[in-house]
């Protein structure tokens, strides 16, 4: 039975160390890799200047800053769509990329500020600047790390977490988890087979002597 039991948890933990893989590559795969790429691609602007993006409807994207203003929090953004309408933005959750994959950001310093969606397809105008107008920076828009909405976990699903802080964690730990499982289950099967090894070595010549007797 205590074999059995362990052998099964050995299946379980094996199991999820190939869930947390596969999570963790699609993770890497269709979110950081791509936002890396975004932020490596656009272009940097000064504070105080306008940025023109083309964007289809729906199309959610980040406002990237860098410099004193961003580093103080005085960096403030405004965007309009193609009718000059002014957009709504929003600030990221409490565990972001910033805060566990800024050594993935290709341009040194950058960490989103903001996201907004377009309404409409088209170009929008964004501009940046410091509400204190005493500290430079730059700004960019790019791929959004922020991600929209929730995902409940826990036992009823009552603890709600936001996509962005769940891919951000889930990037950080999924791989190392899925590589280190396997090893721990080897280690801890190395170590059970030994004590029993010895188990039954000392059970051995009692046994025999017994049977002598």
């Amino acid at each position: 039975m205590t074999r059995g039991r362990i052998a099964h948890r050995d299946a379980v933990a094996f199991a999820f160390s190939v869930l947390c893989g596969c999570v963790g590559v699609l993770i890497w795969t269709l979110w950081v890799i791509p936002v890396a790429a975004s932020v490596a691609a656009a272009q940097s602007v000064p504070l105080e200047h306008a940025e023109e993006i083309e964007l289809d409807a729906g199309e959610r994207v980040g406002i990237w800053g860098s410099g004193i203003s961003a580093m103080l929090g005085t960096l403030e953004c405004s965007v309009s769509g193609p009718g000059g309408t002014e957009l709504s933005q929003r600030g990221g959750p409490s565990l972001s990329w910033d805060d566990t994959l800024w050594w993935m950001t290709p341009k040194r310093g950058f960490e989103q500020q903001t996201q907004f969606t377009a309404a409409d397809e088209g170009v929008h105008t964004v501009t940046c600047s410091d509400s204190l107008a005493t500290y430079d920076g730059e700004f960019l828009v790019a791929g959004d790390a922020f991600g929209s909405g929730s995902i409940g976990l826990g036992r009823t699903g009552g603890s709600d977490f936001a996509v962005g802080t769940a891919l951000a964690f889930g990037a950080v730990f999924c791989l190392p988890v899925a590589m280190l499982l396997p090893v721990v289950i080897l280690i801890r099967r190395r170590v059970t087979r030994g004590r029993r090894a010895r188990h039954a070595g000392r059970a051995g010549p009692s046994s025999s002597e017994s049977r002598e007797a």
